[in-house]
């Protein structure tokens, strides 16, 4: 054992750490603010880490984190301090990454659930995706610039390589930020193959509903 110093808890007990945290009612807001204030090397560096504590920008919203390991179990814990939010992972599993992937997955669900998109929304951005599998789009969705990179050969590319993979198993929204004076919203679609695809798709929506970018890639 080592760096925690033989320290363990029940995933609640670090649960009730994590909400006084965001709270802030054991310590003062100032020791607060330095153990989550990201420490710089000597020639100005950053590390990503805090006192303790790895310090990230997801889509725009702060995360600290930090993972724990003894024989027998990993641990994962996620905080977003100005969201509210905090996820506790411990898994009975030795060298394994599940903890932080389900953490990341269930900080992803519960960040969408505190931040709904419109069902509407929702609906015509899922509908762009299925019509690029089949290497069309409405160009009234799009702004000049989105529907200049949309040309016949990109649209017939699309289709090409999303259209053989037939309809995704899910397609949810990862993330959601602010960028430019236009909203960036990120989403995956998993599809069950026998080696599971996952596809990114990042967006950036502007004002008035418009796409100006709907990019796809594998993750």
């Amino acid at each position: 054992m080592f760096a925690a110093g033989e320290l363990a808890m029940t995933a609640e007990d670090l649960a009730k750490w994590d909400i006084s945290m965001m709270q802030q009612f054991i310590l003062k807001p100032t020791f607060y603010k330095e153990m989550e204030t990201v420490v710089l090397l000597k020639n100005g560096a950053a590390t990503c880490y805090g006192l303790g504590v790895g310090v990230s920008t997801v889509n725009g919203h702060r995360v600290l984190e930090h993972g724990g390991e003894v024989s027998g179990f990993t641990a994962e814990n996620i905080v977003m301090p100005d969201d509210n939010i905090a996820v506790v992972v411990l898994t009975n599993q030795d060298a394994a990454e599940a903890a932080s992937g389900i953490g990341n997955q269930v900080r992803a669900a519960v960040f969408n659930a505190a931040n709904p998109l419109d069902s509407g929304q929702e609906a015509v951005i899922r509908k762009v995706y299925d019509g690029l599998r089949q290497g069309k789009i409405d160009r009234s969705l799009f702004t000049e610039n989105g529907n200049s990179y949309f040309t016949d050969q990109a649209l017939q590319d699309y289709a090409g390589s999303l259209g053989p993979l037939g309809a995704p198993r899910s397609f949810a929204q990862t993330g959601t930020a602010l960028r430019g004076g236009m909203t960036e919203r990120i989403y995956e679609a998993k599809y069950p193959t026998r080696d599971l695809v996952i596809i990114v798709i990042i967006i950036y929506q502007m004002p008035d509903g418009r796409f100006e970018q709907y990019m796809i890639a594998e993750k």
